[in-house]
């Protein structure tokens, strides 16, 4: 590891939890005013988005300028493609919400290294509640260490299921919602971290992208929970010439129902 990491593996942990409160504060500013507009796949956007990346944007890279900085909006992509270190923005993820005045919404900064989870912040600037993590360095909600429950799936439950399905619901969701709580608050990215606080046990998200994921995974995986492709695969490491706008389908929650739910998932698979 070069000098230049050394330095920067604190600075960039601490930058990225910097610039979420920095996100969220300026998200407040636009919040039941921002201007909405309807992307071509029906979600939404709003002037608060564009507003709060380039912000972001412009810290990162006067701090890393050798960093790599994917962001959501407009397709942001700069510096060098095979960075050591990616910085991926998610400035609104919640943005249906956001746009129509409610909670549920999040500013999500992620840092890769060489593909894996380094660094992530996730500030709900609505509830103050900032969720961060380092590799190797434990998960935190403010001042608060987290770690995951260790329940196993029950009827007690609480899920996160990603709706709509565009070819019909799945077996194993509509078996889920049968035996289990549903609970959907409009960001991918504070489901993840609920998770990580124990109060989501598992998330479900078959169109998620990789600014959905990348700044809530490292609270997850430091709260010792589990994130993978659906069929379990490992999601990571994120390959740099990966398609960063791909959608994935993801499977999250503590270890055990992870496990569990992977069972539901694989089972008719396996029948066949």
């Amino acid at each position: 590891m070069s000098a230049d990491e050394r330095i920067g593996t604190a600075e960039r942990e601490r930058l990225a939890s910097d610039l979420a409160l920095r996100g969220g504060r300026l998200a407040l500013e636009y919040f039941h005013r921002a201007h909405v507009t309807a992307k071509p796949d029906g979600s939404l956007a709003t002037d608060a988005d564009l507003a709060i990346q380039e912000r972001l944007a412009a810290e990162i890279a006067r701090a890393f300028p050798d960093d790599a900085i994917l962001g959501e909006e407009a397709g942001l992509s700069a510096g060098p493609r095979h960075a050591i270190y990616r910085w991926i923005l998610d400035p609104v993820d919640g943005t249906n919400n956001f746009a129509r005045g409610l909670p549920g919404f999040s500013v999500s900064i992620g840092v890769l290294r060489h593909g894996q989870p380094f660094a992530g912040a996730v500030y709900d600037p609505i509830t103050r509640w900032l969720f961060t993590a380092c590799a190797g360095r434990g998960a935190w909600l403010n001042d608060r260490p987290l770690r995951t429950s260790s329940r196993p799936l029950s009827a007690g439950s609480l899920i996160s299921v990603r709706t709509p399905f565009e070819d019909g619901m799945p077996p194993f969701v509509e078996e889920w919602l049968r035996r289990h709580r549903l609970r959907r608050f409009g960001s991918t990215a504070l489901h993840l971290c609920y998770a990580a606080m124990g109060g989501i046990d598992l998330v479900y998200d078959h169109r998620a992208s990789l600014w959905d994921f990348a700044g809530a995974a490292p609270v997850l995986l430091e709260a010792g929970g589990v994130l993978t492709v659906a069929d379990g695969t490992p999601l990571f490491p994120i390959a740099s010439a990966r398609r960063d706008s791909a959608r994935v389908a993801v499977l999250a929650g503590n270890a055990t129902s992870h496990a569990h739910a992977l069972a539901d998932l694989t089972a008719p698979a396996i029948s066949r």
